[in-house]
This record gives structure tokens, C-alpha cells and sequence, in this order.
């Protein structure tokens, strides 16, 4: 999903995603009652960094290209 949020941003001339998902501590896991933004982990692995933390378990999370515009993953998104 969060490819396919991209790809649809930068089909609509967007450079810059954001997210806010979930971090959970070491040994902790998130539940269905905080995860539905999505887990940190997973931007981390679709090419986001984070740029704030507000809380110690929501970090802002941001996908900019190097070229302005967002990088589009292959056919297997």
C-alpha cells in the first residue's frame, strides 16, 4: 500500500509523501488499536526517512527523490 500511495502521488505531480505510522519499542509490538496508520518499518524498507518524532512512538516519516520527483517501483509494486 504505501507503494502504491506513491506511485499515485507522483502520477498526480506530488514529490514528497508523508507518513505518521507506529514505532513500537524494542520486545513491544503494535496492536490493531495504533497500527492502522502503518509501521515505521515498513516505510523505512519503501525508501522513507524519518524527520520528527513528536511522541516517542509516532515518528514523522518523509519519501522525497533526488530528483523532486517520487521513485516509482517496478512492476511487482
Amino acid at each position: 500500500m504505501i507503494g502504491a500511495a506513491c506511485d499515485f502521488a507522483a502520477e498526480n505531480g506530488q514529490h514528497v509523501v508523508e507518513g505518521f505510522p507506529v514505532d513500537p519499542g524494542p520486545g513491544q509490538v503494535a496492536g490493531a488499536d495504533n497500527a492502522m496508520t502503518g509501521i515505521a518499518s515498513a516505510f523505512r524498507e519503501a525508501g522513507f526517512t524519518e524527520v520528527a518524532r513528536r511522541k516517542k512512538d509516532r515518528p514523522a516519516m518523509r519519501r522525497i527523490a533526488a530528483d523532486g520527483s517520487i521513485p516509482r517501483r517496478g512492476p511487482g509494486r
